[in-house]
C-alpha cells in the first residue's frame, strides 16, 4: 500500500511538473507577469487533482511541483534557446545582488503557487473525510472451491454436508 501511495504521489508530481513547466515557459516567453509562478500554480493544481488523497498530501504534491518547477522551467527554456527555437530579447545589465534577490523571489513565488494549486486541486477532488482506501490486490480472485460430492440425480456439485440438492431438490445419501 505504501509503495502505491508513493507511486501515485510521484506520478502526480511528474505530471504537474511537465504541465506547469510548459505553461510557465510559454507564459514567460510571452512576457506575462509572474508567468512561471502561474505555471507552477497550474502544475500544482493538476498534481492535486490527479492525486486522489487527503489535502495534506495534495499540499505536499503541490509544494514539490513548486520547488522543482524552477529547475524544470529553466531546463525547458535552455533547450528552446540552445536548439534555436527561441531567441531571448536583449536585457539590460543587472547587478548580481538584484539578480539573486529576483531569483529568490521567483522561487518563493513558485513554491507558494505550487502549494496553493495543490491544495486547491485537492479540495476539488478528494476522498470524503474518514475514508480509508481499501488495499487493491494485484492477484486475481481465487477459484471457487471444488465440489466435494455430486448430486445423485442431476450431477450438480455439492458441499460435503449438503443433504438436499439446491438445483433439483433430490435427497442425498449421507
Amino acid at each position: 500500500m505504501l509503495s502505491r501511495m508513493k507511486a501515485d504521489m510521484g506520478l502526480s508530481v511528474f505530471a504537474g511538473l511537465v504541465i506547469g513547466g510548459i505553461i510557465g515557459v510559454v507564459l514567460d516567453i510571452t512576457e506575462v507577469p509572474a508567468g512561471s509562478a502561474i505555471g507552477t500554480f497550474v502544475g500544482g493544481f493538476v498534481a492535486g487533482l490527479l492525486l486522489y488523497a487527503m489535502r495534506r498530501r495534495t499540499l505536499i504534491a503541490g509544494f514539490l511541483v513548486g520547488l522543482f518547477g524552477f529547475p524544470i522551467q529553466l531546463l525547458i527554456f535552455l533547450a528552446l534557446v540552445s536548439t534555436g527555437l527561441y531567441t531571448p530579447p536583449q536585457a539590460p545589465e543587472i547587478s548580481q545582488e538584484v539578480l539573486l534577490v529576483a531569483l529568490a523571489v521567483t522561487v518563493l513565488m513558485q513554491v507558494a503557487g505550487g502549494a496553493i494549486g495543490g491544495l486547491l486541486g485537492g479540495m476539488i477532488r478528494h476522498p470524503p473525510p474518514g475514508t480509508v482506501e481499501a488495499p487493491r490486490s494485484h492477484l486475481p480472485p481465487p477459484p471457487p472451491p471444488r465440489p466435494e460430492k455430486y448430486c445423485v440425480q442431476c450431477g450438480a456439485g455439492l458441499a460435503k454436508e449438503t443433504s438436499i440438492c439446491p438445483a433439483c431438490g433430490a435427497k442425498q445419501p449421507s
